[in-house]
């Protein structure tokens, strides 16, 4: 099992001006300097940052739309499986971006944070509703994902 680990994390508060060059995202994370993910609402990305353990630096601007860049303390890290038979049988369900779509990932607690593992995007695996499961990431994750969002792509 190969582990990749994302470090050197930054967070970037969006202004309405960058907001708008994106998919309406008012939250950016790079690692390294370069894109890593996304977020929409402050509730996907308090839940992002919770369920990896990553710490902020400096407070994040309480409005939309205000301009910060805020390094973040931790990393996270992934498993992509080539099939849904190597992915834990036990762990948190969660929603993981891949490839463009939201599929599953299980979120396995080990002596360092959390590991997300998936099936990789060439591999059968659960595909969800991505409007359903957008409208479910910025919410902030409330809950478990729900009944019928699988498959749907």
């Amino acid at each position: 099992m190969h582990i990749t680990t994302y470090g050197h994390l930054g967070l970037n508060c969006l202004t309405p001006e960058q907001r708008a060059r994106t998919c309406d995202y008012w939250y950016t994370v790079t690692s390294r300097n370069a894109a890593y993910t996304a977020f929409r609402t402050r509730e996907a990305l308090d839940f992002f940052l919770d369920l990896h353990g990553i710490a902020i630096s400096s407070p994040i601007p309480r409005d939309y739309g205000t301009w910060a860049h805020i390094p973040l303390v931790g990393e996270t890290r992934q498993v992509m499986h080539g099939d849904s038979a190597q992915m834990p049988a036990s762990g948190r369900r969660v929603l993981h971006m891949s490839n463009g779509d939201y599929t599953l990932g299980i979120a396995v607690p080990d002596d360092k944070g959390v590991v997300i593992h998936f099936v990789g995007p060439s591999a059968e695996r659960v595909v969800f509703h991505h409007g359903l499961a957008r409208a479910f990431q910025d919410a902030g994750h409330k809950g478990s994902i729900p009944a019928g969002f699988e498959n749907l792509g």
